[in-house]
């Protein structure tokens, strides 16, 4: 992100805004200077068209995840410090709720747009590689005996936890936290039997 694009963080927040309650179709500049509370002129300013608005959005709320990541303690068990990344993507409140929404409306849309389809890949490879070091580290400790290739399993553990998120957004609200909990309970300890 640029200097001038940083300084309209307050437009990729709004951006957000739009597409967590509304959807990515709704984020055109007009509603979003409108959620922003400034005039279409300055979206223009930082954002010359909706499409590059869109791109720095996705990767602003990737480089949000990343600010979230870093604040995890690496130093724990590899299972606790495993189980606190990926608690990170699922819709367990309101919050996490709101940013698995906005991920999965970037997500959907990479599929036909090669703009943004870079930059999920390039996401997904961030996390198969934070995820094979943890499991590799789980691997050293001896709590994965039967995971000889932490690669693969760092992709399959992704495509849980992309699964994970869509499941819990279509149950209700009061429901979802507790499937969620115990979806990942299931996986990691068939992950971490010994």
């Amino acid at each position: 992100m640029t200097g001038e694009q940083r300084r309209g963080a307050h437009v990729l927040d709004a951006v957000l805004d739009v597409i967590a309650e509304r959807g990515l179709e709704a984020a055109t500049m007009r509603t979003v200077a409108a959620a922003a509370g400034i005039s279409l002129a300055q979206v223009q300013y930082y954002f010359r068209s909706k499409d590059e608005l869109v791109a720095s959005a996705f990767r602003h709320v990737s480089e949000r995840f990343d600010e979230k990541l870093a604040t995890i303690d690496l130093s724990g068990p590899p299972r606790k410090v495993l189980r606190e990344a990926l608690e990170l993507w699922l819709p367990l409140d309101d919050g996490r709720a709101r940013d698995a929404r906005v991920w999965l409306a970037f997500s959907a849309a990479s599929v036909t747009s090669p703009m943004l389809a870079g930059i999920a890949a390039a996401t997904d490879v961030e996390l198969r590689v934070a995820f094979a070091r943890l499991l590799d580290a789980a691997i050293a400790d001896g709590d994965l005996a039967e995971v000889t290739d932490a690669e693969t399993e760092a992709g399959l553990l992704l495509a849980v936890l992309d699964g994970l998120v869509i499941q819990g957004l279509t149950l209700p609200a009061e429901e979802r936290k507790a499937f969620l909990v115990q979806s990942l309970n299931t996986h990691l300890d068939r992950l971490f039997t010994p």
